[in-house]
């Protein structure tokens, strides 16, 4: 398997739990990519007190949770699925089926409004938030490690959020 496609498998995991804190914390936990975190209960209280200010739940079953970790050299971005969906308390009051959990250090803001600022807008477009619902509703639970989700997932994410990876130097 080439490098760039083990760097999608390194920032997806599934997520069975159904409350927010519980998915941040699953997703934090399973997604590979969050295994350099120095301190991840340390970043997983940072995002559950950002959570506590105002939900990070946009709407369309997306939310796009995130922390500060001192010290980080660059910008990290995990992606949760979950096919039951999850109780985020969202805007318009919709289940979360994909949740971007992002750490970055207080020093490099500018890098982390870039990065939230490429999620929200890749996600603004319905067509992508379609076939974000496509691959949640074609693949289950069940199948989400099927060789068919895996290529649908890793084609999404070299469609519309390729950048991501720009920031692991892969």
């Amino acid at each position: 398997m080439d490098r760039q496609l083990e760097s999608f498998d390194s920032v997806m995991c599934h997520v069975s739990t159904k409350t927010k804190q519980e998915a941040i914390l699953e997703t934090v936990e399973n997604c590979p990519i969050f295994s350099s975190l120095p301190d991840k209960d340390k970043f997983i209280k940072a995002v559950l007190r950002r959570e506590e200010i105002e939900t990070t739940g946009i709407g369309h079953g997306i939310a796009v949770a995130h922390g500060k970790v001192k010290n980080l050299s660059h910008i990290l971005v995990g992606l949760g699925i979950s096919e039951t969906g999850i109780d985020y308390e969202a805007k318009d009051g919709q289940p979360v089926h994909f949740l971007f959990v992002i750490a970055s250090s207080p020093s490099r803001q500018l890098e982390y409004i870039k990065t939230i600022s490429n999620i929200l807008r890749t996600l603004r477009d319905e067509d992508v938030r379609k076939e974000l619902l496509s691959i949640k509703q074609n693949c289950t639970l069940d199948q989400i490690q099927s060789q068919e989700c895996q290529s649908l997932l890793r084609m999404l994410l070299t469609q519309h959020f390729a950048w991501i990876w720009k920031h692991h130097n892969l």
